[in-house]
């Protein structure tokens, strides 16, 4: 059984430095990006008026689409690509 746990504990500090890689590069992404959003730490929240409401969320990679119902995932480069697309009223 030792064996095992071990085993997990290498896979969760796997994963962890993996997520906090992306969270960093995600983050630098967003914030050399023209868009305004909102900061929540884990996450951010694009709210430009006649655009749709989504939440991006860096140490993952994806983002909700709160008006469509949707999750998309690719990182911060493909959001905004997404993002850059849509017709938005104020652009």
């Amino acid at each position: 059984m030792g064996d095992l746990k071990a085993r997990y504990q290498v896979h969760r500090k796997t994963k962890q430095e993996r997520h906090a890689r992306m969270h960093n590069a995600n983050r630098k992404e967003i914030a050399d990006s023209e868009y305004t959003y909102i900061d929540r730490g884990e996450s951010f929240l694009f709210r430009d008026f006649g655009c749709p409401r989504v939440d991006f969320y860096p140490s993952t990679g994806r983002w909700r689409d709160l008006d469509g119902k949707k999750t998309y995932r690719g990182g911060a480069v493909t959001f905004l690509k997404w993002y850059s697309k849509l017709q938005c009223k104020s652009r």
